[in-house]
């Protein structure tokens, strides 16, 4: 007589596929995450990630003993998520002159002023916030912090963008927020 509770060695088999491709499931799309493995730093303020690749351009505070570098605010650089995962490289003359750079706006005591070289009509404020560097700009048309940009590009043209995402947090309420710019 058979056991109409036990489950056929089939339908054990179909289980353990199920739970198999669930679980890679799960796996694959946490390793798509743009946030993950963004090698953080303390003086991280923001950084660009793209559709194009995992690789992150980061825009870290330039300070000398503690203090903002006003001429210079920010330290600029490529950190790979790919073939080197962690490694860091500088930006070269051409990413940082057509994509990647910055403009100096303005400058005062304890703040700069700048904007990116590949997207000028947003200003960003460089400047201290309850004891730390912080980006200040607006998102959705609020005061924000900045936090990533992420640039998609149009589908076998690496060089000409769709959109660009801007995200924060709202210094209002706290709340995260975030902003397509269409290109």
């Amino acid at each position: 007589m058979k056991n109409s509770n036990r489950i056929s060695h089939t339908g054990k088999r179909v289980i353990s596929i199920v739970t198999i491709l669930f679980f890679t499931l799960i796996a694959t799309s946490y390793a798509g995450n743009p946030e993950e493995n963004t090698y953080p730093t303390s003086e991280r303020l923001f950084h660009i990630a793209r559709s194009t690749n995992k690789n992150l351009v980061c825009y870290d505070v330039n300070l000398e003993n503690g203090k903002l570098n006003t001429k210079t605010p920010l330290n600029v650089y490529w950190v790979n998520r790919e073939e080197r995962p962690g490694e860091t490289n500088g930006l070269s003359y051409f990413q940082r002159k057509m994509a990647y750079g910055y403009k100096l706006v303005s400058e005062g005591d304890d703040f700069s002023e700048v904007t990116l070289t590949a997207y000028s009509g947003k200003k960003l404020k460089i400047c201290k916030q309850d004891s730390k560097y912080v980006c200040m700009t607006t998102i959705d048309n609020q005061p924000a912090i900045l936090e990533s940009l992420y640039v998609q590009t149009k589908s076998g043209s690496p060089l000409s963008v769709e959109y660009v995402e801007l995200q924060g947090i709202s210094t209002s309420t706290g709340a995260k927020v975030s902003e397509r710019v269409k290109k």
